[in-house]
């Protein structure tokens, strides 16, 4: 899973912000760049992501829009996964992880895996 560039994450935070496909222009006006980048090449851009898989295309008049394939927390996940996968221990690299959270995010998480557990046990259940 390819890190995006600098301009690439910009639009893909952009099109995550939104609450729909965007136009290009849509996606330039929200842009929070200095200088603004030159609408041809946030398209150029935007069409590498719709190449990529990260973006779909859909039609409208004579334009398109721009959605995002996948959340920015499906898009982590794989971050993490790639991270993990080159770890000689992953548990130690997990437990690494862990220890340089914040207090309340470590319960978090610990609350997230005893959801995804319980949710497991109860498919294995339905599945007996």
């Amino acid at each position: 899973m390819p890190r995006f560039g600098d301009l690439e994450a910009a639009i893909m935070d952009t099109v995550w912000a939104a609450d729909k496909p965007l136009r290009v222009r849509e996606v330039l006006e929200r842009l929070d760049r200095e200088p603004e980048p030159a609408y041809n090449t946030v398209h150029t851009v935007t069409e590498v992501l719709h190449r990529k898989g990260w973006l779909s295309k859909e039609k409208d008049g004579r334009a398109f829009r721009y959605g995002a394939t996948a959340s920015r927390e499906q898009y982590v996940a794989g971050l993490m996964g790639e991270v993990l996968a080159v770890a000689d221990d992953r548990a130690a690299a997990v437990v690494s992880l862990v220890e340089s959270m914040e207090p309340d995010e470590a319960a978090e998480l610990r609350r997230l895996l005893a959801a995804a557990r319980d949710g497991r046990a109860q498919s294995e259940d339905r599945d007996r």
